[in-house]
């Protein structure tokens, strides 16, 4: 019985053995199908490279056509996946080239215009987003086409059911909506998506923003050499472009007056052959800032270095449908530095008239229409004058000038300090300006005490 009871008791501890093995065992399988798991939801498409949004965070839709798919992702300091809906593509499947083939066209693509319900057929469901489709290289390449959009639809959602747009459901079409900014918001779409780590897109990022980095410096510089170039062909913009910027370029120079170019809220975007850049293109020089416009460039590899085989702005409308809107900024700061100049000469020439007890040079400074303290210009002119008798001299200095522009109206602010033989005051001078027959002009004055002494 002892040799029963010894088997007895030995049989259920090594059973006991295999199940606590058994249960390491899938211990380890569940931490490596997590880790797995984590490292697939780790990985982003190919197609994101950079995306940097002062509306942070940014955000990028990205449709997969082998698998019916549209998800969004966020980019804070990486990219990560917010939502994943099924969706619905053309009807043919294959690279689209022209309008009524049914299909969907691969590449990155903005939105341009939105429409809500009310404005849209049952077929578009609750609402509907514009692409740019064809953009500019589209175009360039042949491939014709239009009204590809992002919808809804009031019908059961079927996979490949459009005739070339991208179809959700109507509820993801309204979560979608929410991460969507039009001529901002990246939709790039891919046959079948090339899934890797983030980091491995570090080192095509660096080469591409150290080359936008050289095409600015180039531009900066008034490097024609340079700035050409970067492009693979040359073109005829630049030829333009050069015409204005050189001259003012020049003069800027000469007068040692800052400019810089920067670049605001990126978007860096593969669409194979090219890589999509999208950035808002800033110039700033001494006292004064425009945003040209949202810049769009289509970059291709070829050799060592990265060029530019397209480019233009996002709307494609130029500003007055004729220009190129760097031109147009490019003047418009040229005559914003001559305004600022202009009206700081003027502030001057008034505070020296002043000054000087020169009445007919301190009238010349103002506008006929000239209004202050409920007074003309004529009945301000006698209370000047009456001032400069009642004192035996006046000066007046202008510290810390500040000057707004807004086209044909100025305004200038600043520190005045006003002594005389009877009078000392500090205050917060303010002169608003028009311009008249080309001049400069005051049309109102106002005051503000600081101190007395």
């Amino acid at each position: 019985m002892r040799a029963i009871s010894k088997h007895y008791w030995v049989v259920p501890a090594f059973f006991l053995h295999c199940l606590l093995l058994l249960g390491q065992a899938s211990a380890i399988h569940a931490d490596i199908a997590a880790d797995h798991k984590k490292s697939e939801s780790a990985l982003v498409p190919e197609s994101l490279i950079y995306l940097d949004s002062s509306n942070n965070p940014g955000y990028a839709l990205v449709v997969e056509m082998e698998s019916q798919t549209i998800n969004v992702y966020e980019c804070k300091d990486n990219f990560t996946l917010k939502h994943s809906f099924p969706c619905s593509t053309g009807k043919v499947t294959g690279k689209k080239e022209k309008t009524g083939d049914q299909k969907t066209p691969e590449g990155v693509y903005f939105f341009t215009k939105t429409s809500k319900k009310r404005y849209l057929s049952p077929t578009y469901g609750n609402r509907a987003f514009i692409m740019d489709y064809p953009n500019l290289l589209d175009s360039k390449s042949g491939r014709n086409g239009d009204n590809i959009w992002l919808h809804g639809t009031n019908k059961p959602l079927k996979p490949r059911d459009t005739n070339g747009c991208v179809a959700v459901a109507n509820g993801n079409i309204d979560i979608l909506a929410r991460y969507i900014h039009l001529n901002r918001t990246p939709i790039i779409i891919k046959k079948k998506l090339r899934m890797v780590a983030p980091e491995s897109n570090a080192s095509e990022l660096n080469g591409l923003l150290d080359f936008l980095e050289s095409w600015k410096t180039a531009f900066v510089a008034g490097n024609k050499k340079n700035y050409s170039a970067c492009y693979d062909l040359p073109s005829g913009n630049i030829e333009g472009l050069w015409e204005t910027w050189e001259p003012i370029h020049t003069v800027w120079q000469s007068a040692k007056i800052p400019f810089r170019m920067s670049f605001k809220d990126m978007v860096i975007a593969r669409a194979n052959p090219c890589v999509v850049a999208l950035f808002d293109q800033v110039l700033s020089l001494d006292h004064h800032a425009t945003t040209v416009g949202t810049k769009k460039l289509f970059l291709q590899p070829l050799g060592s270095t990265w060029k530019i085989v397209a480019e233009t702005y996002q709307p494609t409308e130029l500003v007055d449908g004729t220009k190129e809107p760097l031109v147009v900024s490019l003047v418009l700061l040229e005559q914003l530095q001559k305004d600022y100049k202009t009206v700081a000469e003027l502030v001057t020439k008034w505070a020296k008239a002043w000054s000087s007890e020169d009445i007919k040079q301190y009238g010349a400074c103002y506008a006929k229409d000239f209004r202050a303290k409920g007074m003309d210009l004529k009945a301000w002119i006698r209370y000047k004058k009456g001032l400069h008798k009642r004192y035996d001299w006046i000066r007046v200095s202008v510290e810390d000038l500040k000057i707004r522009q807004d086209g044909a109206r100025s305004t200038a602010t600043f520190l005045q300090r006003y002594n005389s033989s009877g009078l000392h005051s500090v205050g917060i001078k303010r002169l608003r300006l028009k311009l008249v027959n080309g001049l400069w002009k005051i049309r109102r004055e106002t005051w503000y005490k600081t101190e007395n002494q």
